[in-house]
């Protein structure tokens, strides 16, 4: 989610600690800022996309990280504001850092929770970056709030709770779609299609198929799906892929994405160029991350190419 629905979310729980929003409360400060400590990690952009990109929602999104910060900020408050008791203020700093860590699961990007038992980015693919039902509720709320502070706890409770059901709603919606999708495309098992929310359309579905000698990607649009690319599928025994398996770039899109996929194409010169696709994403009829492996005419790595962004230069790694 975005700073803003993640702030509008902790000002709807601290409603509920029965604090007003005032900005010498430590329960409100701490809740709201808690749940949007975690995304001061963008400070990783100084040092490029690429490293933004492999950072942003890591180990500063973990259970134990936000636990820490949740113990840092409420300290902090505490004795600024020691107004209520530090237990009180630790208890709602923490259910506003944790609702930031939860709530990042909700989309494709997803979060390193379990860091650093694993570095695999949880997601259940759900909504979007920016869900605009869910930012509209809560920012009704907020409004409702600010006109009558007696109505702040139910506004919240409702803001909450209708944001729930419609991510229940959605949820039942991505099954649907996908079972719907294995009876139009003779499917036979669950894992055989992916479905995902799309990158900027709130009430659109991208999907991925995984069939026997290719890979599809799609969008549905009022029910009706259209494959947008085909992808053959890659051998395990080709030795140019397996050589590009083993480098720095299938090692950043391991870390940065459960959906990826690799396809093969070659050079006038015969030079290999191994592929990787980030299956997320799609927009203006490309998928947004992607990169390149070149090898030369021995096998051997020579360069690799991260694109953040479609049809703009690349981020040459080191090797």
């Amino acid at each position: 989610m975005d700073p803003i629905t993640h702030g509008l979310i902790g000002i709807a729980l601290s409603s509920l600690s029965g604090h007003t929003m005032q900005m010498n409360d430590p329960v409100f400060l701490g809740c709201t800022l808690g749940a949007m400590l975690p995304d001061l990690d963008i400070v990783t952009h100084v040092k490029g996309r690429l490293n933004y990109l492999l950072k942003h929602r890591g180990a500063s999104h973990s259970l134990i990280a936000l636990s820490v910060s949740a113990l840092g900020l409420s300290t902090v408050l505490y004795s600024i504001f020691p107004t209520t008791s530090w237990s009180t203020v630790f208890f709602w700093t923490l259910i506003g850092t944790m609702s930031h860590g939860i709530i990042d699961l909700l989309n494709s990007y997803g979060a390193e929770l379990l860091w650093p038992f694993s570095r695999k980015k949880i997601t259940v693919d759900m909504i979007m970056l920016t869900d605009p039902v869910v930012l509209g509720s809560l920012f009704v709320s907020l409004i409702i709030s600010l006109i009558n502070p007696e109505l702040a706890k139910y506004a919240s409770v409702s803001a909450l709770l209708f944001s729930g059901l419609y991510l229940g709603y959605r949820q039942l919606e991505r099954i649907q779609t996908r079972d719907r999708l294995m009876s139009t495309y003779d499917l036979k098992e669950t894992d055989q299609v992916k479905v995902i929310p799309a990158m900027y359309h709130p009430f659109t579905w991208n999907f991925i198929l995984f069939q026997e000698e290719f890979v599809r990607f799609g969008i549905i649009r009022n029910k009706i799906p259209s494959i947008c690319r085909v992808l053959p599928k890659f051998k395990g025994d080709n030795a140019s892929v397996a050589n590009a398996l083993g480098g720095n770039l299938a090692e950043i899109f391991t870390q940065f994405t459960p959906y990826y996929h690799v396809i093969t194409h070659y050079s006038d010169t015969e030079e290999c160029i191994v592929q990787f696709l980030d299956l997320r994403y799609w927009a203006k009829g490309d998928f947004v991350y992607t990169g390149n492996v070149y090898l030369n005419l021995d096998g051997e790595i020579s360069q690799e190419v991260f694109h953040p962004l479609p049809n703009q230069k690349g981020v040459l790694l080191s090797y």
